[in-house]
């Protein structure tokens, strides 16, 4: 998982951010009993998905998965809610809590580009928070939520996970949780991961070997391998945050 810097809204989504998210708040401003309760549910539509959000979030998330890194090659790119839109679930179980974040689910800032595998299967509807802290539940909380997930739009995930070879771990509590809950090992992702790993651990390795050989690294093969591997370390390159780590400190990337 990588910084995101998603930048402006696509013009396109302004204006359906504004109604449609004011027009759910004033949805629960005349019954919020029943949407407290769940006797009522909010409905929504897919104007959130629209291309220009899709095609926005493709080019600020480098057509990565925002949780896995993982490059959509002709897949189907799920729009997910960072904050479930509908309801959410207690983490690792237990009954749905209504409402959602229904006064966020057009809101760009809530809105990232995940595989269908992570959002449908692993993140879900989950949003716990750290502790026993509270969770906004309507639109007229203003509780600090310290979340556990975290986003990579608004913090650096590289604070909390890192990676030893070609498996992540988490640097904090929060990290290791991440790990769990988005299941970031697992073997959808650990073996084009690994195989990575090992293109660019032997790059990197027949560089060491002719630096020890007292090889000039300005000839054209050395420098090639070398832009590859400083290629593999930027935000577009896939599992990035991996080769970060592998490359780090590496002397003919200074």
């Amino acid at each position: 998982m990588i910084r995101i810097h998603k930048g402006d809204a696509p013009a396109a989504l302004l204006a359906i951010e504004q109604a449609m998210n004011e027009e759910n708040r004033k949805k629960f401003d005349a019954e919020p009993e029943q949407y407290l309760s769940g006797e009522k549910k909010f409905e929504f539509t897919d104007d959130y998905k629209i291309q220009a959000v899709v095609d926005t979030l493709r080019v600020r998330q480098y057509n990565k998965c925002c949780f896995s890194e993982v490059k959509f090659t002709g897949d189907f790119a799920h729009v997910e809610h960072f904050r479930p839109k509908g309801g959410v679930d207690p983490y690792p179980r237990g009954k749905r809590e209504y409402p959602g974040y229904y006064w966020m689910a057009y809101s760009w800032g809530n809105l990232y580009l995940s595989k269908q595998l992570v959002n449908v299967s692993y993140k879900k509807n989950y949003f716990p928070m750290v502790g026993e802290s509270p969770r906004n539940r309507t639109h007229l909380d203003n509780h600090v939520e310290p979340a556990v997930i975290i986003d990579p739009g608004n913090e650096d995930p590289r604070v909390h996970i890192q990676f030893h070879a070609d498996e992540p771990y988490g640097v904090t509590e929060r990290g290791t949780l991440n790990v769990k809950l988005l299941k970031l090992r697992h073997a959808h992702f650990e073996e084009a991961r690994r195989a990575l790993f090992k293109k660019l651990k032997s790059m990197k390795e027949l560089v060491d070997a002719a630096v020890a050989a007292g090889m000039d690294l300005a000839l054209p093969a050395m420098t090639a391998i070398i832009q590859e591997l400083r290629e593999a370390t930027q935000p577009s390159a896939e599992f990035s945050s991996m080769a970060i780590d592998l490359l780090s400190g590496w002397h003919p990337l200074a």
